[in-house]
């Protein structure tokens, strides 16, 4: 939603009536969900007050009531487990054979909008939406069984950065459930947490605000860590509300919340716990032991163990002690927590503990204000939460010191040295604050329920959906406007589109096609989107064009241009761009890519079986890439169960090398290089392995190998630095080098392995006009503009509009 209105008063008029109205507010969470309601009776006295609901869940152990229901959902002895009883049986995945995506669903959230399906699920839960459905339709279910009444309208909340395919996928979700989102009905998660503020704490925030303020929200959940900031804007006197809320950017990092966090301690604290206990190998788990059966069995142990040290310390913190007894603090949970591998035996976790020491540990990666980047590895990711506010300070143009308001909110907001450090970093902002930590989960449930009532009531939300800047058109006269600033969405109403014919064609062309330059731009100039039209001839400046334009609900820009005396359609320039005014972010390329991958092989019947190994290659380069060393190995690992393969072998050497395992790393670059063929990789790094561990004859007797199978300009040279650590006559290096540099190609047709091994020996050689022209080979390919960038149409002319531009 582009803008928000909010009452200054922080209430909601809701006239006598002779039946009661009820209202349901529902937040559709990562990790966790809830379920709020507000209702208003006749005899009702004072404003409304929104409430979540207890939410029976079965386990194992009886019912268990809670306003949090986790999100997951479990198929088990005939029966769908959601909830609490769900995220029990993910500690119990071994001993009741549950299978991720198969039988038990978790984090299901971020694949919405995803080409992914659950293909090794029954019916109804073969995707995220499916899934999805079933969460919604135990949370309707409990909100409407019995004799309570119905609710007059559901609201669904969904993050801030939610693209338009997410966006369906949470609407056709509702729609299995039963519920019927109108128009209002689907509110951004950021926005629906400062409507749960402002009713509850806002009024002397918000009350006679005489200028705008800049407010960030800080969801960090279980999940996402969402980064929205808005501008509070007064509005003009007569309105029947007083405030503004235009979102400048969103920040969204995807696989960054409090499960993270959990997945880490796990792997990290309570596998060597549970190593040791046991008299276990760490080498002997295997990748798939560790991430199918031990880290969902010990997820719940870790977050119940982080969330009791953090109560703990918080209670220190608010007397002053926690500095003197840190070193002493430890969190134990009492009992065994048993883990059964996929051989069958089963090992107990006695009494686990978590120390504040090793909490600050876990947490070192993400608090960090410099590292800012993702951190992968095959268990759990990293990323300091700095990275999504930096963000997304700098999409909207913005320094930390220029933030006036900044709530937190979501379970990672618990974690105290999280909120001290977001405090520290907003010096100068004035911190929100909710009255107790349940509400700080609750707030996005509660903000639905807020906007559900005041649909009832009124037939319109508490949101107004509305444009927080201009979008105009770029023509060779200068940006002429389309969508006014503060425009109400959908703009035009209903399904309509608006149009104008004052663009014309700036020239003429009777045999070549004509290539003009689409931009669009907002307030100050700043571009939204710049692309290529190509014209058809024959073309004639000064011809008409005619373009047409719509913005929806949720942000979809619609763009059509055409030559208005033209019938043929195909010739048009037509664009879709969501969330035009708001900056996006959400970096996820090599994780997308992954999931397309996995996705075509499951779905992609006509692929054969070279193609599927050509894929599952592909997803092991992108795994390693990740630092996801163990599963890209597994993957490999597979891909030569029938027949070696020299390159499959060798790249798993090059990957246990990375992790620093040089055993295996020695193993894999021997069975490459027994394999019969002509490449020299193998044998090379199994020289460069022994030569780092200090093996450097045996290195010798290894690289003979390879030069005895071909004269290889590199190999030449990594010989030759070999005799000379091993103090041979210098006669022999000097002969090795010589035969080297006769064989290279000249500098400029190296590839780059090729020029730094020449590098090498020039250094070796000590010869001085080798070692220059080699380094002015590589400072010249270092200083190479890039030449593969988009071609966005910034040389070719403009569109011209007739007139001067203005509005429409």
């Amino acid at each position: 939603m582009s803008v928000s209105a909010l009452s200054t008063s922080a209430e909601i008029d809701v006239p006598a009536s002779t039946r009661p109205v009820r209202a349901i507010g529902i937040d559709l969470g990562t990790t966790n969900s809830a379920v709020a309601e507000i209702l208003v009776t006749p005899e009702s006295t004072g404003p409304p007050v929104a409430r979540c609901l207890d939410v029976k869940q079965l386990t194992n152990m009886g019912p268990q009531y809670h306003t949090l229901v986790p999100s997951a959902l479990a198929l088990h002895a005939g029966d769908v487990w959601v909830g609490a009883g769900a995220k029990d049986l993910r500690a119990r995945v071994g001993e009741f054979k549950l299978e991720l995506y198969r039988n038990i669903f978790w984090d299901c959230k971020n694949d919405m909008g995803v080409r992914r399906t659950y293909h090794k699920a029954p019916a109804g839960f073969r995707s995220a939406k499916e899934v999805a459905g079933n969460l919604l339709s135990f949370l309707i279910k409990v909100a409407t069984e019995g004799d309570q009444q119905l609710p007059e309208a559901t609201v669904v909340t969904v993050p801030a950065s939610f693209q338009a395919a997410q966006r369906q996928d949470t609407t056709e979700a509702a729609e299995l459930a039963g519920i019927d989102l109108t128009a209002g009905a689907l509110l951004d998660e950021p926005i629906a947490a400062f409507i749960d503020y402002a009713f509850t704490h806002g009024k002397d925030t918000l009350a006679g605000m005489a200028e705008a303020r800049r407010l960030v929200v800080f969801d960090f959940g279980g999940g996402t860590c969402d980064v929205a900031i808005f501008e509070l804007r007064p509005l003009p006197a007569g309105e029947s509300v007083g405030i503004g809320i235009a979102p400048l950017a969103v920040s969204r990092y995807h696989r960054l919340g409090g499960s993270d966090i959990d997945r880490k301690i796990v792997v990290e604290v309570l596998i060597p716990q549970l190593v040791e206990q046991n008299g276990l190998r760490s080498q002997g788990l295997d990748f798939r032991d560790k991430s199918e059966r031990l880290i969902p069995a010990l997820l719940g142990c870790a977050e119940s163990l982080k969330i009791g040290l953090c109560r703990e310390i918080a209670r220190l913190k608010s007397f002053g002690l926690y500095e003197s007894e840190r070193g002493k603090l430890v969190q134990t949970n009492p009992g065994v927590y048993r883990c059964t591998l996929r051989d069958g035996s089963t090992h107990g976790l006695n009494a686990p503990t978590l120390s504040a020491v090793e909490l600050d540990k876990v947490l070192e990666p993400f608090l960090d204000r410099d590292l800012l980047y993702v951190q992968e590895t095959d268990y759990f990711m990293t990323c300091s939460v700095f990275a999504p506010l930096q963000d997304a300070l700098d999409r909207a143009g913005l320094e930390a010191r220029d933030v006036d308001f900044c709530l937190p909110v979501g379970g990672g907001a618990l974690i105290p040295q999280v909120s001290e450090a977001v405090e520290e970093f907003f010096l100068g902002a004035k911190i929100l604050r909710f009255d107790d930590p349940e509400q700080i989960q609750t707030a996005v449930a509660h903000g639905a329920a807020w906007q559900a009532l005041s649909l009832a009531v009124h037939g319109k939300g508490l949101v107004r959906p509305v444009t927080g800047s201009s979008i105009s058109i770029q023509s060779a006269n200068g940006p002429m406007e389309l969508i006014g600033d503060g425009t109400e969405l959908p703009f035009p109403a209903g399904e309509a589109w608006a149009e104008s014919n004052r663009l014309v064609i700036p020239k003429t062309s009777l045999t070549s096609a004509v290539q003009l330059r689409v931009e669009l731009l907002s307030d100050n100039d700043r571009p939204l989107m710049c692309k290529v039209w190509t014209i058809p001839p024959p073309v004639s400046e000064g011809d008409s064009l005619r373009v047409r334009y719509r913005m929806d609900v949720n942000q979809l820009l619609h763009l059509r241009l055409d030559r208005g005396d033209v019938e043929d359609s195909n010739e048009g320039f037509e664009f879709t761009l969501e969330n035009p005014l708001t900056s996006v972010v959400n970096p996820n390329a090599k994780r997308a890519e992954i999931l397309d991958l996995k996705e075509q092989t499951r779905t992609d019947e006509s692929l054969s079986v070279k193609d599927k190994r050509r894929i599952a290659r592909r997803i092991a380069d992108l795994l390693a890439d990740l630092g996801r060393n163990e599963e890209s190995l597994s993957i490999l690992s597979t891909l030569n169960r029938r027949t070696p393969d020299v390159w499959i072998i060798h790249r798993m050497g090059l990957i246990a090398a990375r992790m620093g395992d040089d055993d295996r790393a020695e193993k894999f670059y021997r069975a490459a290089a027994r394999i019969p063929s002509r490449w020299n990789g193998p044998i090379f790094n199994l020289t460069l392995l022994l030569e780092r561990q200090g093996r450097a004859a045996e290195a010798v007797d290894i690289v003979d190998q390879a030069i005895a199978r071909e004269l290889d300009p590199p190999v030449l040279i990594l010989k030759a630095r070999l005799v000379e650590k091993l103090d041979q006559p210098r006669e022999a290096r000097d002969d090795l080098l010589t035969r080297a540099f006769d064989l290279f190609a000249p500098l400029e047709s190296l590839d780059d392995f090729e020029l730094h091994w020449y590098r090498v020996g020039a250094r070796l050689s000590s010869d001085e006009s080798r070692r220059q022209a080699s380094d002015e080979e590589a400072r010249r390919r270092l200083e190479k503009p890039e030449d593969d960038l988009e071609d966005d149409g910034s040389d070719l002319p403009k569109i011209r509009a007739e007139g001067s531009g203005g509005t429409l």
